[in-house]
Order: C-alpha cells, then structure tokens, then sequence
C-alpha cells in the first residue's frame, strides 16, 4: 500500500529519502506508531536497488530472538557482508528501541572494537546502507537511552523523523482521498467520497495510531456504506462516534 503521507505532502521528508537513496549512509527513521516507518524502510531499500536481499532483524520479538539477532550481528563476517560493493544486501534493524538493554551494550562493545581494531574506520562503517527504525519517544522514556544513544551513534549520522498525523490535520482530507482511491479498489467497491460532517469529525480526532489507524477507519466505512454512496457519520466506528458525541459534532439522531 502507497503511503500518502510520504509520498504526496512532506516535502522535507521527500528531500531526506532521496538525499538517503543515492548514497549508501545509514539511515535511522524515527516516528510515532503508524506513521509509515516500515514502509519508507522498504522504499528506502527499493529505491536503492542494490540487487541484494533485505535482511530484516526486528527487535520487536522474544528476548530469545533478540539475542538471535544480537549473536547474527555480531558475527565475524556479517558486516564485511554488507561492505561488498555488487549485489550488496541490506540491513534494518527494526525498533531498535526495544532491543534489551544488556543486548544493545553487546552491539555497541563488538562496534567498538571492530574501530580499535582498524576493521572498520567510523565512515565506513556509517556508510553500509544500514536502516533502522525506532518509536519517536523523548529520554525520560527510555530507562536505556544512555546505552542506546550510544549505539546509534556509533552506526548513524543521518535521521528522518515522520511526523505524527496530529500535526499534519491540514492534510487528512488529502489522506482520506488517497485511501478511498487505493482501498476502493483493493475490496472492489465504489464509495465515492466522504460526507462533510464525518470529514469535520476525522480532521478534529486525534488519531494516537496515525495513519494506520486512518486507514483502518476508512477500511471498515467503505465496508459497511453501499456503492456508489458516501461514508456518513452513522458508520464510522464507536470511538469516532464517542469522540463525536462528546465534542458536539454529530447531528440529532446519529
């Protein structure tokens, strides 16, 4: 699925992904829970078109896992892998964040010694074309965020923040267009647009999930309004409708 967000209206975030796709730095992306950072890793990797694999390590797992991933990283030949120039695979490490706390001080240590030992000199190393991503959360959050700045500093230099939904409410009708567009024809209906009123009450919400959260309320609307109608605010799900009520912005009978 295209991201609107993306794609269509950040152009800050336009100029850092093709300033990132063009070269090989490291990239770590930053945002609030479904904002889209999942897919700008892919279409990061896409773009680039090395020819090689993604190779995905999600931290968002088992301790058992991340120390799976912990123990693949830090294998002798896994980053030589990554220097190789043709057919290069790619790497993201998703939700960094997550990683516990004494797995991230066992990176950063194995990253540290691979500069003492002149395998790595620092710009080669931020230069594999590594990804990451991690919840956009402030310190105070992170009982780990002296260990995790420390890691993230060690293997990027560059960052590209999406912003959350909240603060780009100017452009949800732009996002509801595009997501009755693509999700019209993913489940082969004909919902032709979105009623004022209903519109006025998704430009007031909060939308604490962004825009997975929008496009899951569009999904279920398009289901439950006929073809050829358009999505009013007897169909939007109870929480909206909640939200409506308490803020005076439904009509008698709804």
């Amino acid at each position: 699925m295209n991201n609107p967000l993306i794609q269509q209206t950040i152009p800050e975030v336009h100029q850092e992904l093709e300033r990132t796709v063009q070269s090989s730095i490291n990239v770590l992306i930053q945002g609030e829970n479904g904002v889209g950072k999942d897919y700008l890793a892919g279409l990061i990797y896409r773009r680039r078109n090395w020819g090689g694999k993604l190779v995905i390590c999600d931290c968002e797992r088992t301790v058992r896992d991340q120390t799976s991933i912990v123990e693949q990283l830090t294998s002798p030949s896994f980053f030589q892998i990554l220097k190789r120039s043709n057919y290069k695979d790619t790497l993201l490490i998703r939700r960094i964040d997550l990683l516990q706390v004494h797995l991230l001080a066992q990176l950063s240590d194995f990253l540290e010694k691979l500069g003492k030992r002149g395998v790595f000199s620092r710009n080669t190393l931020l230069n594999l074309g590594i990804i990451g991503s991690m919840e956009q959360m402030n310190e105070s959050e992170l009982p780990n965020h002296i260990l995790l700045n420390k890691f993230l500093n060690s293997l990027f230099c560059f960052k590209i923040e999406i912003p959350p939904l909240r603060e780009k409410i100017e452009m949800i009708p732009q996002f509801v267009d595009r997501f009755l567009s693509v999700l019209n024809r993913e489940l082969k209906r004909n919902v032709t647009e979105i009623a004022s009123d209903a519109l006025e009450v998704f430009l007031r919400y909060h939308w604490p999930n962004n825009l997975s959260e929008l496009r899951a309320e569009i999904e279920r609307d398009i289901t439950l309004t006929r073809d050829y109608d358009t999505i009013k605010t007897s169909v939007l799900s109870d929480k909206l409708l909640k939200f409506a009520h308490k803020n005076g912005l439904c009509h008698k009978g709804v």
